[in-house]
């Protein structure tokens, strides 16, 4: 696992002007993502300028409303979270049940609904587990795994972002919670696979991340 400095890969992003590198974020709250790790992908997508952008587990939607405001109108945004029939059968841990809840309670309400991005968002539903993932086989340009964090589930997301993953383009991979007291199973995880796959974790944040296709980005990272 090579471990950055936030600087590290915000320098990598060129601009010719500050209003270039200018974005637009949802203020933070108690509910709200952390502003740097919103910086994060967001400077991710300023390198991969993703066609594509795929979420494991929507929770309030804040987050993909951030990505949707800050990419190109043509960019499609998919996020896939639990429905009604998922939640009721699947087995989660005490923490995983309680952000469901959450969820489920403001499925209706969420932050990307009846805002002007909303028809760039494309909602999945489904136990990420038993999704039929297929019809996304080397599609995607940027996936963000921020799902159910048991390892099972975790690994499940995993595998099926690499298959995801677009292989004639510059694409990435990133995995919230790394580190997390309340998420124990992903930085154990994260770490393994760091054996085989070349990661990043973004110190001071619970950002990881995976380049695909894009020698000469990881270089100038490990170099």
């Amino acid at each position: 696992m090579h471990h950055i400095r936030p600087h590290q890969l915000f320098n990598l992003v060129a601009s010719s002007s500050y209003e270039e590198r200018m974005v637009k974020v949802v203020l933070p709250d108690q509910r709200t993502p952390i502003l740097l790790e919103t910086a994060v992908l967001l400077a991710l997508a300023k390198l991969v300028r993703p066609r594509t952008f795929f979420e494991f587990g929507t929770f309030l939607g804040i987050e993909i409303l951030n990505m949707a405001a800050n990419l190109p109108p043509e960019t499609r945004l998919y996020t896939l979270d639990l429905d009604e029939e998922s939640a009721r059968h699947i087995q989660q841990e005490e923490y995983e049940r309680g952000l469901t809840k959450v969820h489920m309670e403001m499925r209706d309400r969420l932050a990307f609904l009846g805002s002007a991005y909303e028809g760039k968002i494309i909602r999945l539903f489904g136990d990420s587990r038993r999704f039929n993932f297929s019809r996304f086989h080397g599609r995607m340009d940027m996936i963000y795994v921020d799902g159910g964090h048991e390892l099972q589930t975790l690994t499940s997301d995993t595998e099926n972002a690499y298959k995801m993953l677009s292989e004639d383009r510059t694409a990435c991979i990133a995995w919230h919670d790394f580190g997390f007291p309340k998420a124990p199973a992903v930085a154990p995880y994260l770490t393994e696979l760091s054996a085989s796959r070349e990661l990043f974790h973004v110190e001071e944040t619970m950002m990881v991340f995976y380049l695909a296709n894009a020698p000469a980005l990881v270089a100038k990272l490990t170099g």
